[in-house]
């Protein structure tokens, strides 16, 4: 009976202990998702597939500096992203807009980043495009895994044939071959990989509406980490460091 009793008393002292012991906690390490389909400059790897610089890699370094935390980085397909940000295997992943996840209200999300431009790439001979008609009956170069809200409703239709690839070199490449019609590109990769000796001779036309902003999505799987990485995001932009990495790669000192 004794026993018993003293089970009873130690029982809510072990279980306080407990609780504060997890309340106290503070997570030591910020796991970051960059997939390999964020085309250069956005993400960089080294032969052995991990990441080496990019912009990502500038934010998210600096960003787990002010944060007092070490840094993962985990190579994730981007169909993958959402599902582990809301189960808390990760904590963050950037250059995300809400328009582009099934369920944005499960996320936190940093301020904006920048604006990014998406373009339609052509063969230099071929005709401009300038609005939807344009693309009728075309084979476009998509990235796997990526949404393009303005054509949805034309590729669910078949109206406009969307056609995956991994890589924006690899999409370029088959425009090249005469195998695909147009490449959907955003400004920065582009630019980038023309400037780094890119293949072939082509055009670049904006699509028609206004350039989206990106975002870093956050889990909410823990609260305290996310308002600490949105506190330390907004600092980043707010001090010009993520348009000075901007400015460095698209070539402006």
């Amino acid at each position: 009976m004794q026993s018993f009793l003293r089970y009873l008393v130690t029982l809510p002292l072990l279980l306080a202990t407990s609780h504060l012991v997890m309340a106290s906690a503070q997570p030591t390490q910020l796991r970051a998702a960059v997939s390999d389909s964020n085309t250069p400059p956005y993400a960089i790897f080294d032969a052995s597939g991990k990441l080496s610089s990019g912009l990502s890699k500038d934010i998210l370094d600096e960003l787990a500096v002010l944060s007092k935390l070490e840094i993962l980085y985990l190579d994730l397909p981007r169909a993958r992203i959402e599902g582990w940000l809301e189960t808390g295997q990760v904590d963050i992943a950037c250059f995300l807009n809400p328009d582009w996840v099934a369920q944005p209200g499960l996320y936190e999300w940093s301020p904006p980043l920048f604006a990014t431009q998406q373009l339609f790439i052509r063969r230099a001979d071929s005709p401009a495009i300038t609005a939807l008609p344009d693309l009728a009956g075309k084979r476009v170069g998509t990235t796997r895994g990526f949404t393009y809200p303005e054509l949805e409703q034309v590729f669910a239709l078949g109206d406009v044939i969307r056609d995956d690839a991994h890589t924006l070199q690899s999409n370029l490449q088959r425009l090249e071959q005469g195998r695909l019609d147009v490449v959907m590109s955003v400004d920065l990769s582009y630019y980038f990989f023309m400037s780094q000796g890119g293949l072939g001779h082509f055009g670049a036309d904006p699509i028609w509406s206004e350039p989206p902003s990106v975002y870093c999505a956050i889990s909410r799987y823990n609260p305290q980490l996310a308002a600490q990485l949105r506190t330390g995001l907004e600092q980043l932009v707010s001090s010009q460091f993520i348009n000075l990495q901007l400015r460095r790669y698209k070539g402006h000192h």
